[in-house]
């Protein structure tokens, strides 16, 4: 295809605000010392535009743990990334836990620093009942270190509600905050769509308080494991929330990407280290079947726009190329009884739709003999002419058999010039576990 320069590479992201940043959220898992996975980690988001990881931490004792933040830590400074550490609550209720895990890391090179008063960026992962004393004492107790600290505590009273008297109760703790649970439509039956107003309400009243707000940007929810499993959708939630983040302007403060490595939930998009997987999540989540990496180069696309300032019109592929896609489905059909699963269907499938799904971002020039063609089954279900920037689209039709998208060019005898095939086809039934991850290609 053709190429040309229209947005600089990615290492050389333009930052219009120093606070216009995108990070991924990193669970710390199990590292072998003797790959280089910590480093090929740091050296992907970094050439995604991806600014800092957030190191979501609930053991801080484990020598895989220690090992694996140190190994992440010399791999950011190494390659001039940043990271900071998301507190996970969640798994240890007590902050002080964590304290000398800041103390050791608060100082490094590579942690990140945001602010007027350029702090260690600290953040959670929920509040589990504390209030806000509780962390203007453990914040208080670093003496001469301070932290910018811009916490998830979307499950407290008020937050969603009234958000207005939240930060009345709350300023004094925090620099800012992220809704964690806006990144997703809530968990239903009934299909719906990723929704911004919460994040609106909130933000309005974080930035009355001169506050900062982080927006959450996800794929979808899928969970199998511990005895859990539920589906939340899915479908084109990513592209839609992309719109939804762009179409605030410079009024975002943050984004964070939920997230960069976390199989059991489905949502990761960089390449999965299995040292870290267990055997449960690996039956739904590896790198064979079920690669999300190729999500990555809208991702690219949208930390370009976001960071300067752009809608999703103007979202733009890496440099030198035309066009970046992808598609993703369900391998399975939403009608499958899933008998094979001791644990059946997942709660929330009945907003699962049997869609093909796609998102692709053009440049701006070249495209007036191109057509995005989706086919399923064999079945050509989707011709689409595409635009400059982000292009989305939800196809229902997904039929058993294989799942295929390409790009032609109709004035050149229907010739195809890129294309991308599922690398599982679709069944009506499922085998084993009853699996509403997604397969995941790209546009080549």
């Amino acid at each position: 295809m053709r190429k040309g320069a229209f947005v600089p590479a990615v290492a050389a992201l333009v930052h219009l605000a120093a606070a216009r940043d995108v990070f991924a959220h990193y669970m710390v898992q199990t590292l072998w010392a003797d790959t280089n996975h910590a480093v090929q980690d740091v050296i992907d988001a970094k050439n995604m535009g991806i600014a800092a990881f957030a190191l979501n931490i609930g053991n801080v004792t484990a020598d895989w743990a220690t090992d694996a933040t140190s190994q992440l830590f010399k791999a950011a400074k190494d390659n001039q990334f940043k990271l900071f550490f998301s507190l996970d609550l969640a798994q240890h209720e007590d902050a002080y836990y964590y304290s000398d895990l800041l103390k050791q890391y608060a100082g490094h090179d590579a942690y990140y620093r945001a602010g007027p008063n350029q702090l260690p960026f600290l953040s959670t992962f929920s509040a589990q009942g504390t209030d806000a004393n509780y962390w203007a004492s453990f914040l208080g107790s670093f003496g001469q270190t301070k932290f910018y600290f811009v916490p998830n505590f979307d499950d407290t009273p008020n937050y969603f509600d009234n958000p207005s008297t939240w930060m009345n109760d709350w300023g004094k703790s925090v620099d800012g905050v992220f809704s964690w649970e806006t990144a997703w439509p809530r968990n239903s039956n009934t299909p719906s769509n990723v929704s911004s107003v919460q994040d609106e309400n909130v933000l309005k009243a974080a930035h009355a308080k001169k506050k900062a707000y982080m927006m959450p940007l996800s794929t979808l929810q899928y969970k199998h494991w511990t005895g859990q499993h539920w589906y939340r959708p899915g479908e084109v939630n990513m592209p839609q929330r992309m719109t939804e983040i762009l179409d605030m302007g410079d009024r975002a403060d943050y984004v964070e990407i939920i997230t960069w490595n976390d199989g059991g939930e489905s949502h990761y998009i960089g390449t999965l280290r299995m040292e870290g997987i267990f055997d449960t999540m690996y039956e739904y989540a590896n790198n064979g079947n079920y690669s999300h990496v190729a999500w990555q180069p809208v991702f690219t696309s949208f930390i370009y726009a976001f960071n300067n300032g752009l809608k999703a019109s103007g979202m733009r592929p890496p440099i030198n190329k035309q066009l970046v896609g992808s598609m993703w489905y369900r391998a399975i059909k939403k009608g499958a009884s899933c008998q094979s699963d001791p644990e059946g269907r997942p709660s929330g499938s009945g907003a699962a739709q049997d869609a093909v799904n796609w998102a692709v971002v053009a440049a701006d020039y070249g495209l007036e003999n191109l057509r995005l063609q989706i086919w399923s089954g064999g079945q050509l279900i989707r011709k689409v002419a595409l635009q400059p920037g982000l292009n989305y689209g939800s196809e229902p039709g997904l039929a058993t058999g294989p799942q295929y998208f390409e790009v032609i060019d109709t004035a050149n005898n229907n010739k195809i010039l890129m294309k991308g095939q599922g690398s599982v086809d679709v069944k009506a039934e499922s085998v084993g576990y009853c699996n509403y991850n997604y397969v995941v290609t790209g546009l080549n």
